[in-house]
């Protein structure tokens, strides 16, 4: 999963937590959309969904 989602353009950095089931993930909005994101996750077997965490600036 995690080599799915960085080979998107515009993802900065993956960080995967299998016990969790969660992928904290940094992109630009600018280049990658969230549904870009899912269909490469669930493209190799991980469905997935988007629950949004800000970051401060």
């Amino acid at each position: 999963m995690r080599n799915s989602l960085r080979a998107l353009k515009g993802v900065k950095s993956v960080e995967v937590d299998y016990e969790l089931e969660q992928a904290f993930v940094e992109y630009s909005a600018a280049e990658v959309q969230p549904q870009a994101m899912i269909k490469a996750t669930t493209d190799v077997g991980f469905p997935s969904s988007l629950q949004q965490q800000e970051t401060a600036q």
